[in-house]
């Protein structure tokens, strides 16, 4: 399935969910499971409600937080679509969650494992996009604590929901610019933020000349996730869904739509992709020998859950010949693989991140060519075509033994004549 996304409003975590929501009303029993159960105890009310705005209805997603009603409204001094995203807080009055500990309580949470990875996948984004606000590090990143449970609920809402969908590909209009600008504790910034400007990288811009915040954060990481093309695709229009933010727009709905349809292209990446997330880790080493690089290579390649290893050789400082050594691993298999470089190579540090990737169904089997069994790989492509290829160590142990065959068989021949002259 392909779905296509309107920002006739902007775009929210909230606006989201409600909008995903509306498109697949069924889903809301076991998705409000799903986010009761990791926010009970949080003092966090969640609710879906239907809706009207201008005359369409559509649903609301709220997320409540009843021991501190008085927080919960959005610091800053004017309206929004969204109240509770902005990390632009006062660090005097409100105590902050560290990127890192929401990272943790995500991976030991009770989801599903999918549902889990793309919630840190969005969040990652988010935190790197204030980092790089910030001048910080990823790690350093920290979240309000009122915010924090906020986004921690419209994300978790947002991956279970596209998880859920069966929505293999994304497409999106072009993107409301808003404007203006907004105060905050860090003073007078420009709306859209530093961070939702970051996270808009590479999509197209439009001013419909509706000033404000259009476009949150979470709305933006969501979008950056999805990693949507901005033109539709042909198919097959199958249903539709508007979800509404909270603040009211003077011309029009404040309305997210979300439209799903069945087309060609994405009915083959659905039946023949499959994307995962995984970890990327890299260092640079410009003090061992070859031999022993090798050596370490091969120790790093062994390990359970490392996927593939790969060097490459660049100048470095001081003229050296650096070697980059690139680690591509499952995403549990990370801190370990993490130690295993660091103990069986020289480097003194590594640098990781997670990263999506999709990848195709294959098969192996075995194939007698010349009555040799030689192990096959066989891949299905999107366009349903198939290609197939004999791995490389087998081909030349097949080489090998045909060769010692071969000249088994000629002596054997030879062996023969030379009897038969005797005769």
């Amino acid at each position: 399935m392909h779905a296509h996304l309107d920002l006739v409003g902007g775009m929210a975590g909230d606006m989201f969910s409600a909008s995903m929501i509306d498109l697949m009303p069924d889903s809301v029993e076991a998705l409000m499971a799903a986010l009761t159960m990791l926010s009970e105890g949080n003092g966090v009310d969640i609710s879906v409600d239907k809706a009207m705005d201008k005359g369409l209805s559509g649903t609301r997603f709220h997320v409540q937080l009843n021991d501190t009603p008085h927080n919960h409204k959005h610091q800053h001094q004017h309206q929004h679509q969204h109240q509770h995203q902005h990390q632009h807080h006062d660090d005097t009055h409100h105590t902050h969650r560290a990127w890192k500990d929401i990272r943790q309580f995500l991976q030991q949470a009770n989801l599903d494992p999918d549902v889990s990875a793309s919630a840190i996948g969005i969040f990652q984004l988010l935190a790197e996009a204030e980092a790089a606000v910030h001048n910080k590090s990823v790690e350093e990143v920290h979240f309000h604590e009122v915010g924090a449970w906020d986004c921690i609920i419209d994300i978790v809402s947002a991956s279970w929901l596209i998880h859920h969908s069966g929505i293999t590909s994304w497409s999106c209009s072009s993107v409301p610019w808003g404007g203006g600008t907004v105060n905050c504790a860090h003073g007078t910034i420009p709306v859209p933020s530093p961070a939702t400007v970051n996270l808009l990288k590479g999509f197209t811009m439009m001013d419909d000349g509706v000033k404000g915040e259009r476009v949150t954060p979470t709305g933006a990481a969501i979008l950056a996730f999805l990693k949507p093309q901005q033109t539709l695709p042909t198919g097959k229009l199958m249903s539709s869904g508007f979800g509404f933010g909270q603040r009211q727009l003077p011309d029009r709905a404040n309305l997210l739509r979300v439209t799903m349809f069945d087309s060609a292209k994405s009915i083959a990446a659905s039946e023949y992709q499959h994307t995962q997330t995984i970890a990327t880790l890299q260092c640079d080493i410009d003090d061992m020998t070859g031999e022993m690089l090798a050596i370490a290579r091969e120790k790093i390649r062994q390990q359970p859950g490392v996927l593939d290893v790969t060097e490459a050789i660049s100048h470095g400082k001081k003229h050296r010949h650096i070697s980059t050594l690139t680690i591509l691993c499952e995403e549990q298999a990370l801190s370990q693989t993490v130690d295993v470089v660091l103990n069986h190579t020289s480097t003194i540090g590594v640098r990781y991140w997670p990263c999506h990737r999709q990848i195709l169904p294959r098969q192996q089997h075995t194939v007698s060519v010349n009555g040799m069994p030689l192990e096959v790989k066989t891949v299905t492509r999107p366009d349903r075509s198939m290609t197939s290829k004999i791995e490389a160590d087998h081909l030349v142990d097949a080489h090998m033994n045909y060769a010692t065959q071969t000249q088994l068989k000629h002596d054997a021949e030879r062996q023969a004549q030379d009897e038969k002259c005797k005769k």
